[in-house]
């Protein structure tokens, strides 16, 4: 068996997950085969199955190395037994075997898993601080398609390059989960952040069959584990409900992601485990009691029983149902600043002071995307969609960064790791809208430069810039007809192109409806010029020969090439906010669309089949693009080349340790 330091990763074949001695009964083992982990590194072992029929579990064991482990408990959910024994870490590097036995009244099951222990301490230089820049479903054609609107081309070259371009160590990045080629962002961020697999739609645990998702095993976080034993804090930052993957699976742990009153209350009850002390982003809903007005609890998404040895092992409470909670006014009382807008956040930082710990909650759901937040900054007197929201005050993604650094830098004596998402580039490319699409990587990569700044400033600092996955097969695929070597003309304008009639009934594919025609490939395409106002963005996103992009994951659309008028309703609102949004019982009075199909502007563009059922654009398993950073050593030089999803958390670590 040959091991590869530097990356981390197996070479040669290792037993399969699940060998069967007899045809009874059926049984697994946790974590699964392959697994790895840091030096001490805690999780969860776990021995299940079912018995066979007419039968019943009657014993299981299981050995590490041929030692015989000593289980904390036992139990039985949906006719599968299982055994446990929480928060294991071993302290020996190199390869391990598990061996587990199930018994019932017919045989004995036996299945066996090897894992490896990593050690990522190395005698280097350390990096004191670890930020992670993660656009949600972020490929190369939006950073392709946010370089060309922010800087387009002079002299046939592209200016300026975008902040994540300008960093030195560049690779790709396979995004698998443990149980598809295709993830979704819960496993795609907890590979990052546990250096393990999971299953999609599951973070921060391993699948079992428990009552409770809560309950499943665990496996120990990076920041966790670096807050154990460095001290360092942490801070969470996105632009998506706090409760959504990517922000949770650095510190929840559940194998149900759409819990979010028990993962938001999970961010402060285990704040122990994780030294949390910077959390922004949206979903206010949850931290509100369920009689005040936006507020999502209930009895129905909470966390509640968890085993006692789980709670023992991982010190940690049981949890409870309880939807009147106060979540706030806990984090108040936990040393927090509150912050529900812009102008609260400004507040917090006005003077040169610097908070201990900062909450900022500033939608009720998700915040708003980059275009829709401009808008209302350009027009404060005008209603937009920032107040049909009830979120009329919202910071941008680098404000937001950047109070989160002042906050973690002035409060992080030994460090802290900073995981910030820009998380509307996947949402709106789910809805092919490209424009917002474009905006939200423009914003994300404004996030990139505050990070970049500090870390440069700082010293000691590695940033990586990626993706958990790709979304939507984004496709750059030309422009509005430049003619010929972009020579411009009534083809291009976008004039042009608002007044031809509608294309909604051609279908037959002998018939080129006029939209189609009016894109210009090749030579055709020329080179868009986009206006950048002061505010660093485009004064406009309809322009003559306008960016113009394609998706090869679409669901069924129409499309008409013109930026959507009003976005499509957010899926992670209050109920009655949707349906005040879909009614039309907002500010501005308009209705806005459920899905993108049935857009009030859909009836002029022409209507494309998609290549996957329903009306929204899907995950993709193309790899991703990474990119690294470091100041002070050049463990960035790691990231370079081709490397797993798990890999990144071992490389991570061994930059936090000096092992790189």
């Amino acid at each position: 068996m040959k091991f590869t330091p530097q990356v981390g990763l197996y070479v040669g074949a290792l037993a399969a997950l699940t060998t069967v001695a007899h045809a009874v009964p059926t049984i697994s083992v946790t974590p699964p085969d392959k697994s790895r982990f840091l030096v001490g590194q805690r999780f969860d072992l776990r021995v299940e199955g079912k018995p066979a029929t007419g039968s019943a579990i009657t014993a299981g064991t299981l050995a590490v190395d041929g030692t015989p482990v000593t289980f904390s408990s036992q139990d039985s959910f949906s006719g599968v037994t299982g055994y446990n024994l929480r928060a294991y870490s071993n302290a020996a590097p190199g390869s391990h075997t598990l061996t587990a036995t199930l018994t019932d009244g017919t045989g004995t099951a036996t299945a066996t898993a090897k894992f490896l222990v990593i050690n990522p301490n190395g005698g280097r230089r350390q990096s004191k601080n670890i930020i992670i820049m993660l656009g949600d479903g972020m490929g190369a054609a939006h950073r392709t398609a946010a370089r060309i609107v922010m800087g387009g081309y002079s002299a046939n070259q592209s200016v300026p390059l975008l902040n994540m371009d300008g960093f030195p160590g560049t690779g790709m990045v396979m995004t698998s989960s443990l149980n598809s080629i295709v993830t979704d962002s819960a496993p795609g961020m907890s590979c990052y952040s546990s250096g393990s697999h999971a299953n999609n739609g599951q973070e921060g645990v391993y699948p079992a069959t428990f009552s409770t998702p809560f309950a499943q095993p665990r496996v120990e976080y990076l920041a966790e584990y670096m807050h154990r034993l460095q001290g360092k804090n942490l801070g969470i930052v996105s632009t998506a409900d706090i409760e959504d993957a990517t922000p949770a699976a650095n510190v929840v742990h559940t194998g149900n992601r759409n819990l979010g009153q028990g993962i938001c209350d999970q961010y402060l009850d285990e704040i122990g485990n994780s030294g949390l002390t910077v959390l922004m982003g949206g979903g206010r809903r949850w931290f509100l009691p369920s009689t005040s007005f936006g507020s999502s609890r209930s009895a129905n998404n909470d966390y509640a029983g968890l085993p006692a040895d789980l709670t023992a092992a991982w010190n940690i409470p049981a949890g409870t149902i309880d939807p009147n909670r106060d979540l706030i006014g806990d984090f108040k009382t936990a040393g927090f600043t509150y912050a529900s807008s812009k102008t609260d956040l400004d507040a917090a930082l006005a003077g040169g002071k610097v908070p201990a710990k900062l909450l900022g909650l500033f939608g009720y759901g998700n915040m708003n995307v980059s275009l829709d937040k401009i808008a209302k900054r350009r027009n404060p007197s005008a209603a937009g969609v920032v107040d049909d929201y009830h979120a009329p005050d919202q910071p941008m993604l680098d404000e937001m960064t950047g109070a989160a650094l002042k906050t973690l830098g002035a409060n992080s004596p030994n460090g802290f790791f900073l995981m910030v998402e820009g998380a509307h580039i996947d949402k709106q490319s789910h809805l092919m809208d490209a424009d917002r699409a474009i905006l939200e990587t423009i914003e994300f990569d404004k996030a990139v430069g505050a990070a970049r700044d500090f870390a440069a400033s700082n010293g000691d600092t590695v940033v990586i810039v990626l993706a958990d996955h790709e979304c939507s097969g984004f496709s750059v695929i030309g422009a509005l007809n430049n003619g010929p070597n972009g020579g411009g003309g009534t083809a291009g304008s976008i004039a042009n192109l608002k007044s031809k009639a509608s294309d909604a009934a051609a279908t037959d594919p002998a018939t080129t409806p006029i939209r189609q025609g009016v894109v210009g490939v090749y030579d055709a395409a020329g080179f868009p010029a986009y206006t950048i106002a002061a505010d660093g963005y485009p004064a406009q996103t309809d322009i003559d020969g306008k960016l113009l992009i394609g998706f090869g994951a679409n669901g069924d659309r129409y499309e008409g090439w013109l930026t959507k008028p009003l976005p499509v309703i957010d899926s992670l609102l209050p109920a009655a906010f949707k349906t005040e949004l879909a009614g039309g019982g907002v500010g501005t009075g308009q209705k806005y669309p459920t899905e993108p199909i049935n857009r009030a502007e859909s009836a002029l563009g022409f209507f494309l089949r998609g290549q996957v059922p329903g009306t929204q654009a899907v995950h993709t398993a193309t790899d991703i693009p990474i990119s690294a950073y470091s100041s002070s050593n050049r463990s960035f030089e790691q990231f370079i080349g081709v490397q797993q999803n798990t890999d990144v958390f071992f490389k991570l670590a061994r930059a936090a340790f000096g092992g790189y």
